[in-house]
């Protein structure tokens, strides 16, 4: 084989996994379809998908925390009722018409109220974790292991709010009326832990929402690496296909000439 046909041979080679690879990209609409296309930008764009998937997986953990707070939300909802009947109770119990009896009726329900407050502490849970004992959850919500990534939320402690009433009783007037002031501050720090968890949840919102800005501009960064320039590369399917013709015209001429050589010799 001569040499002249030796390179038509690898050219029409070269330019038929040229116009397959073109194909590929088309077909795929992506730029890089094997690792030899473009290994730097292969590389660029799996640090890019490790980075997405970290903030889509904060995003999610924000809101599983949010639905834990909105848990200890409803339950402090329901003990903060519970104090405004005990400040009713309470303020009945401090009127010096009762009887001590009908104090003691008061009492018990006051009593009752309370044990039911120091339940819901005990038992509001999300997930198997505890809401209510003072332990804070610690939210992953960023890329890293450090400070920055994560946010603190919960740590409200109902049994350590609820310290002040559990020796209080209502069946006597200075018991009732020494009661009033301590239900007016567990209703204070109910309110304000509510306040905390309420401050907590929109951080939490904020955190998810940046999240999702900062996945807007990872995702632009991997198109611009990995989606195939359609136009550039119909372009080059085109110019491909018509070398590949060319080379299968020029084949066919030269097996004609060829076998008409050969037909000569033999006459």
């Amino acid at each position: 084989m001569s040499s002249d046909s030796f390179s038509s041979n690898r050219s029409s080679t070269l330019n038929k996994a040229a116009l397959q690879k073109s194909f590929e990209k088309l077909a795929s609409g992506v730029r890089i379809t094997a690792a030899s296309d473009d290994p730097a930008g292969l590389a660029i764009v799996a640090a890019l998908d490790a980075v997405q998937v970290q903030l889509s997986a904060g995003s999610r953990n924000s809101g599983y925390a949010s639905s834990a707070l909105s848990v200890a939300d409803s339950a402090l909802a329901q003990v903060s009722n519970i104090s405004v009947r005990l400040q009713e109770l309470a303020t009945q119990a401090s009127n010096g018409t009762l009887s001590d009896e009908q104090r003691g009726a008061l009492d018990q329900e006051f009593q009752q109220l309370t044990q039911e407050a120091q339940r819901i502490g005990a038992s509001t849970e999300f997930n198997g974790q505890s809401l209510l004992s003072g332990s804070s959850l610690t939210v992953q919500v960023g890329t890293d292991g450090s400070s920055q990534s994560q946010i603190s939320v919960g740590g409200v402690d109902l049994a350590g709010l609820l310290s002040s009433l559990t020796s209080s009783a209502i069946n006597s007037v200075d018991g009732a009326r020494n009661a009033l002031a301590a239900i007016s501050d567990f209703s204070s720090s109910v309110s304000s832990a509510r306040a905390d968890l309420g401050a907590s949840d929109s951080r939490l919102l904020v955190a998810a929402e940046n999240n999702a800005a900062a996945l807007i501009p990872l995702a632009e960064a991997e198109s611009r690496i990995m989606d195939v320039n359609v136009a550039e590369e119909a372009a080059n399917l085109v110019r491909r296909k018509i070398l590949d013709n060319q080379n299968a015209a020029l084949g066919a001429q030269s097996t004609k000439l060829i076998s008409s050589i050969a037909l000569k010799l033999l006459s």
